[in-house]
């Protein structure tokens, strides 16, 4: 086998492990998360929503499928969930009367620290094995591949 293709049979593996990793991380936060919250009646990215609205009172569906990378659709499927549930409110737009505005209820307000604290439970949980300057290297790696600035703690 010549030099190229010891390369790029590296870069290839690189790039499938990579992707798997990264795939088995989503995947797991996703089951632990689900698994979490059930019992709530959430799925999928609803919990993700209600925490954006939380951070952002007033948010749109469109600006939460922007920021979050979530088709459209599935951010009206999972707000109109969370409305039922009695997490979330509309209210229209004054500006714009085509555009929802999104709150959290009392009831919602109160379950966003305790889905934070389930993040940081399976935060704590996949990272026991790693030194602080390895979860340091991590952060700062996977900060930098997404092109996004590190945040201070």
């Amino acid at each position: 086998m010549g030099e190229s293709a010891k390369k790029t049979e590296k870069r290839d593996h690189f790039v499938r492990e990579f992707g798997r990793a990264l795939t088995f991380l989503q995947r797991s936060r996703s089951k632990f998360m689900g698994e979490r919250l059930r019992d709530y009646g959430f799925s999928g990215a609803m919990y993700m929503i209600l925490l954006h609205v939380d951070r952002h009172p007033g948010a749109s569906q469109d600006s939460i499928a922007n920021h979050m990378y979530i088709n459209k659709c599935n951010v009206a499927r999972h707000t109109k969930k969370l409305e039922a549930l009695g997490y979330l409110r509309r209210e229209t737009d004054r500006a714009d009367r085509r555009q929802n505005n999104l709150y959290l209820t009392d009831e919602g307000k109160a379950l966003a620290p305790e889905i934070r604290g389930y993040l940081g439970q399976w935060g704590k949980e996949i990272t026991a094995g790693l030194q602080e300057e390895e979860k340091a290297t991590l952060l700062a790696l996977l900060t930098k591949t997404t092109g996004q600035a590190p945040k201070n703690p």
